[in-house]
Formats: structure tokens, sequence, C-alpha cells
């Protein structure tokens, strides 16, 4: 069989009647793509040939000397090396691109694209469709202009090259990017078309996060559509972001506008001081080494060979803090990440930590074969492209694999390094970690590092966590990081770091005593009320507690008394967020709230003010500590929760109900706790058939194991 040629379905007229002239469309936009009449040409898949050619593309009007090519690409070199250099790349350009001499024009002195070749370029339609908005004379023709440049810019130009002559062009495009997407939403206010002005806003965030007047305009444009609660939560996406970002407040501006949205009534929260709060989020204490050796894991990864990093310790010794510190210092330097998490609860629906990196990636680069696959997990892929075929069941072993391989091509399409991160790894199910294994040796050049943190307590040998390790142990794989509590000095730096002043050393060697080093503790103590300063002479009173470890003795009481420092509004609103156990939005929240919308909104800021709870990804909310949800449930009479889980079962029904295969597990956990067990049973029952659809065969067990019992139990009761 001969080799598949780049140039599939492209060739020379004159030697094959049937054959078209070649036409090229190239993408310099987001990812490089080039194709020859429709047919993706990959002879061209590196960066230094895409390089010369992004070169020659945009500066075609013109000739290029060879020796200033040869010096923009190669400016660390020699004269004569470069110049060997560009006519190896040359050779290789000519070689790659169908019917090369239609497009270049080569001299022993100059190189140029030919302006009247039969190509297209997106730059060009980009550029094209600013200048059509800009000379049109009315609005409707803009409109159409600006959308058009709109869905041409895919992304920032050429990312994949690091030269330095295309700096000025790609910020040049970045900057005319968000001056149509600045006009667009302008007219689209005009027309008082607020939902689709929205969609521009939230996109012009995501090319420029750290623009507080988009926030101020996202928030303006939600309460035109009497969307308080989601003009608040733009609000606290822009303080946690320029926080994170910056170390700054939202300007006065902005305050004022989220002021005006929260009253009412002339009622509002009472004001928390949060800059040293926010500081200690900031401040990485006492991880130098384990923050060196996960940077030196990424730089293996990153070269060339996926690896697996686990973070290990107890229960608020910082393993997520440490592992997102990673997450964003990739994030600014533009490396592709996503994050997903586990939890405790029962009713994670199997292979939902995939399913949350693949909503965060674009699955466009993957054949319509693999997508189709995909949907077994990402259903809602079959809703935004119809004409895709709905995977059948998973009835034999092949099958699975296919499976496996169509995720791991999603996840690994784009070609460049990728950071995942995976959060709580001792409650993962286990065809997630199976496939982790796979999607670790499926392609051994891969610029991969997944990080995975895990409660050792919680996983023993029987856990499939264990093996996993095992195996990529064995491969060189695996890097093990294990994370001690903090010595006595560095509590007393990260206590400065977070209240603003040292302690004295009586209450830091307390302090250390009573937390031993648990960063989560030491801040919520100091949190709590601490006496601070060499000026206290009251005493600290900490009451006995009765908390199980690895909770220090005490600590319940110093996050009680925080949570008792909370209006009765925001108190209601945190117990009924505790009972839902995990990640929750507010049309939820709402859903099975008695209060109004008003006092759900008063009393869901008051939380976020104090940082009980914190924005999470686009649309919902968790809580900053997993200690603070459990302490607050814990609170809660027998009573209470049944009448609590019956709401939020009730809510996920309403709220999910185009998609109740994706929660009936969650919704069957919360109707067991409701002691309404027919719904339990029923809800178990239909989980287990979602779960053997993908062949979580272990996990479709273990909910069809939990309805019999219920149903055995309940036919003994009677």
């Amino acid at each position: 069989m001969p080799e598949a040629s780049g140039h599939s379905g492209c060739g020379h007229p004159g030697r094959d009647p049937e054959r078209k002239a070649a036409f090229l469309q190239v993408r310099l936009l987001g990812d490089f793509y080039l194709t020859c009449n429709g047919e993706p040409v990959t002879d061209v898949d590196t960066p230094r040939p895409q390089s010369l050619l992004a070169y020659l593309l945009l500066h075609r009007n013109a000739p290029q000397p060879r020796h200033h090519i040869a010096f923009v690409l190669w400016p660390a070199s020699t004269e004569t090396q470069a110049l060997t250099n560009l006519r190896n790349l040359l050779h290789h350009l000519r070689h790659a691109l169908p019917e090369a001499d239609r497009f270049l024009h080569v001299d022993r002195h100059t190189l140029q694209w030919l302006t009247d070749a039969p190509f297209a370029l997106d730059v060009a339609d980009f550029d094209g469709a600013l200048i059509r908005a800009e000379q049109a004379r009315d609005p409707g023709t803009t409109h159409e202009a600006l959308e058009e440049a709109a869905a041409l810019y895919r992304g920032d130009l050429l990312p994949s090259c690091y030269d330095d002559w295309i700096v000025p062009e790609r910020e040049r495009l970045r900057q005319a990017f968000a001056e149509a997407l600045a006009r667009l939403i302008g007219l689209l206010e005009d027309q008082r078309d607020y939902r689709a002005a929205i969609s521009y806003v939230r996109r012009l965030l995501r090319h420029d996060p750290l623009r507080e007047t988009t926030y101020r305009r996202l928030m303006q444009l939600h309460a035109l559509i009497n969307e308080r609660a989601e003009a608040l939560r733009a609000y606290h996406r822009c303080a946690t972001v320029l926080q994170r970002e910056l170390g700054v407040e939202p300007s006065r501006d902005t305050r004022e506008i989220y002021e005006r949205l929260l009253k009412a009534d002339k009622l509002s929260v009472p004001p928390v001081h949060r800059p040293r709060q926010a500081a200690a989020a900031t401040t990485l204490v006492g991880r130098h080494g384990a923050w060196t050796r996960l940077r030196d894991t990424w730089q293996a990864a990153s070269a060339g060979g996926p690896r697996f990093a686990l973070v290990s310790g107890e229960a608020g010794i910082g393993k997520t803090r440490l592992a997102e510190e990673l997450i964003r210092w990739a994030d600014k330097q533009g490396i592709a990440t996503a994050t997903a998490r586990c939890y405790a609860a029962e009713g994670e629906l199997a292979y939902a930590p995939i399913a949350a990196w693949l909503r965060a990636s674009p699955l466009h680069s993957i054949e319509p074969v693999w997508r189709s696959e995909v949907a077994r997990v990402v259903p809602e892929i079959l809703a935004t492209e119809p004409d895709l075929t709905p995977p059948g069941p998973l009835t034999e072993a092949w099958q699975r694999r296919r499976f496996f391989e169509a995720l791991a091509r999603a996840v690994l399409g784009s070609g460049q390094p990728l950071l995942l991160l995976i959060d709580g790894l001792q409650w993962c199910d286990r065809g997630t970690l199976e496939w982790l294994h796979y999607l670790l040796r499926f392609d051994p050049q891969a610029r991969l590092l997944i990080v995975g943190t895990y409660r050792p307590e919680d996983v023993g040998e029987d856990h499939p966590l264990t093996s996993l390790v095992h195996a990529l142990s064995r491969d060189a794989q695996a890097t093990e990081i294990e994370l001690a509590p903090l010595s006595r000095a560095e509590t007393a730096i990260l206590t400065a770091s977070i209240s603003g002043q040292e302690l004295n050393p009586e209450l830091t060697d307390c302090l250390y005593r009573e937390t031993e080093g648990n960063p989560m503790f030491v801040e919520e103590m100091v949190r709590s009320g601490l006496p601070l300063g060499d000026d206290e002479t009251e005493t600290v009173e900490w009451v006995p507690s009765c908390l199980p470890r690895p909770l220090p003795p005490r600590v319940r009481t110093a996050i009680a008394a925080r949570l008792e420092r909370l209006s009765a509004q925001a108190r209601e609103i945190l117990e009924l967020a505790a009972t839902i156990g995990r990640e929750f939005t507010f049309r939820t929240l709402a859903r099975a709230s008695s209060s109004n919308e008003d006092a759900l909104i008063r009393g869901l800021d008051e939380l976020w003010q104090r940082g009980i709870v914190r924005e999470q990804g686009t649309e919902t909310y968790d809580f900053s500590h997993a200690k603070l949800r459990e302490v607050a449930y814990a609170r809660l009479s027998e009573a209470r929760r049944r009448l609590l889980h019956r709401r939020v079962a009730e809510a996920l029904e309403a709220v999910r109900a185009g998609d109740l295969d994706r929660v009936a597990a969650q919704v069957a956990a919360h109707y067991e706790h409701a002691e309404e067990m027919e719904r339990a049973v029923s809800y178990y029952q239909r989980a287990a058939e979602v779960a053997q659809r993908v062949h979580a065969d272990e996990t479709a067990a273990r909910f069809r194991q939990r309805a019999k019992s219920i149903q055995e139990a309940n036919t003994a009761g009677r």
C-alpha cells in the first residue's frame, strides 16, 4: 500500500484530469490549520515550516529578501548558517505544499507568496470584515461584518510560534478583535438584544480577563434583564480574578454598581474586611520543596513523556492549594489546563472527571467517529451536532478500548503541552482510574502532566488507585509528593500573612500546638478571632471538641464560632448548600430554598464575602474548605436534614429535568437521606443503567446493590 500523502485531493490538473486545481485554505488564528480543496495538508505540522509560511503570507504584498527572512527566523545564528537553514526549510515547504509553484515565487535573492494564487487566509478575511464594518453606512451591515470578524478570530495568531517578528502582528490582531467585540456589544445593546450582548461580553472576558470595565458591562447587562444573581456573580468573579492576578480590589466604580445591585430597601450585608484573607490565598508557605518537584515534573512532561504527579496528605494540609498554584502558574504562561474534582458523597457519575476536562476543551479537532464515542460522557455534543451518530451500547471489550481511545484523542487533540488536575482521587471511580492508566500509555511522546491529590488514610491496598500508582511507578511515570504539616516557624509566617501582624510567642506556641501545623486549621482559627499582637491581655478560650481525627481538638469550635457570626438568612442558605454536599448552582439553590430571590442573593453574597463559599467555574459555587461544609451539615438536626434532602432532590429533578441521567445517582442519595425510599430505589436503578451504558460495571453493581438493600430493609420493616 502506498504511503498516505499530505496532498490528499490535490495535485497538478494536467497530470490527472479528474483532480481539481489546488485551492489552499490557511488558518493562522488559533491552532494552525491548512487544507487543500478541503482535505488537511499534514506535512506542514511542525513550528518552523509553519512560521516560514506565516511570515510569507503576512508579508505577501512585496518580495522578501532571503537574508532578511533568515535573520528573522534564526537571529542567533551566523548569516551563513541562517541562510543554509532557510534553504533546507524552503525545500521542505515546497515539497509539502501541493503545487507549490502556484503559490510561491522563489529566486536567488527573494521569496514571495503570490497574491493572485488560489488561496484563502483567515487573517486577511478577518481584516477584510473589519474594513467592511468600518465602511458600512448602516447598523445592519456593520453588525454582520463584526459578527463575521468575531467568528473568524478563533484564537491568537499562530500561538505555537515564539519568534519575535510575530509579536507586534499578534498584538495588533488581539487589540482589533477586542475593539470589534466592544463595537458589536454596543450595537446589540442599542438593539436591546441583551442576551446576545452578554454572550459577546463573556467572550471578551475570556480574551482579556483583567479588563475591569468588561465586568461592569456584564453586571449592567444582567441587571437590565433582571438577573441580579448573575450580575452579582460577575462581581464575585471580577473581585476574585483581580485579587488573584494583580493583588488589587475592584475599583470604586465597580463597587458602586455592585452595591446598587445588592441593596434593597436600604438593607445590605454587613461589611467584611477581606484584603488579608485574599493575601493568604496568594501566599504559599512552607512548600518550596514540593513546589520545585512539581515544576520539575512539569518540565519533564512538557519535553515529551506523560507523567502523573500525586500530591498526598491529610485533610487541610494544602494539597489542593499546591496543585491549584501550579494551574495558575501554567495559565499565566498560556499553557492549556483543565481541572476536575471528585466528591465523597454518593451520586458521582462514572467518568465525571473526564467529562469535566472535556467540557473545558475544544473537541472540533477529532473526527466525528471519535466525537460520537465522547458523547457517552458529554451527551450535549449530540444536541449541538444533530448529524452526529449516537453511540451504541458497550457490550464487547473492543468497544470499550475504542471508547477509551476516543477519550484519549479528545483530551490530547490539540497536540500542545497539557496540564490536568484531578482533586480528591480517593473518591474517583474505577473506570476513570483505569482510563488514566490508558491515557498515560496512549502516546509516549505526549506532553502531558496529570496532577492528582488524595488522602492516604482513605486509600487502602484494595483501592484501584493503589494498583495504578504501583503500575506507574514501575514505568517511572509517577512522582509522589507527600505534604507534611508546617513547622512552628512556618505556622507563624502563615498566620502573619493572613492577619497582617505577627503573633506573640506564647500565642504562636498555642496555635501551633492546637493546629499541629495544618494550614487549613491555622487559617480557620485565625479567622475565628484570635487575640493578636502583644497588646492583647485577654486569654484564649477554646472549648474542647469531639471532631474525629485528623481534625485537631477544638478546631470544630473555631469553625462553628465563625459560622455563628453569619446572619440568620445566610445560615439558612448555608444549611441548604451543605446539604447539597458539593458544587451548587444558584438555580438549584433557588429551587430548593423557601426564601425569595432577594433574600437568597443577600445570603449567598454574605457567604461569599465571609469566605465560606467561592465561585467555581462559570456557573457554580463551592465551599472554600470541605471542613466548613462538614461542620455546617453536622449541626443540622435529623428532621431538618430529611427536609432539606427532599427539597434538594426535588430541585435537581426540576432544574435538570432534561438531563436527569447525569444526576440520577445524586438524586437517589438525596431521596435516601430524606427517607423517601421508593423514589431512592427508582433513581438508584436508573443510575445503574446509566453507568452500565458506559461500561462502568463496578459502579452499576454498587447502585443496584444499594437499591436492593433499601428494598430488603423496607420489606423487613413491614
